[in-house]
């Protein structure tokens, strides 16, 4: 998962709900070399938010994202199988991953919580009071 072009323009209040969903950027959801999901103005501090509650989730289930900026569920999803954990979108029906091992899939969401945790403090804001609460 990367994002490019991060957007805080249409931050519309200072409410968590206000970041989440005010803060954009290009999404691309990737496994090597196979697209799975790209997606302009999406909503990466919502979806981190999600990932937070994800991995902190005990015991851990599928992950479904359910975002206020879509009326479909799943934009991105990361579901476990026999042979690992699958990688998909609804908005690609038919495209998944190879199966992912959980260290690589931990791997990749905190790389992706990390950069927006910076991009988060270069804008003035405390992740902790954004993603974190």
């Amino acid at each position: 998962m990367t994002y490019a072009n991060l957007d805080a323009d249409n931050i519309g209040g200072t409410s968590q709900a206000d970041y989440l969903v005010g803060i954009d950027a290009d999404f691309t959801v990737s496994e090597g070399s196979v697209l799975l999901y790209r997606e302009q103005a999406f909503p990466v501090v919502e979806l981190a938010r999600s990932l937070v509650v994800w991995l902190n989730a005990n015991p851990r289930g599928d992950f479904v994202f359910d975002s206020m900026s879509f009326e479909e569920v799943g934009t991105v999803s990361l579901k476990r199988a026999s042979s690992g954990w699958l990688m998909e979108s609804v908005f690609s029906p038919g495209v998944v991953s190879n199966p992912l091992d959980w260290a690589d899939v931990e791997h990749g969401c905190k790389e992706f919580l990390d950069q927006i945790e910076f991009d988060l403090l270069s804008l003035g804001l405390d992740p902790a009071d954004v993603i974190h609460r």
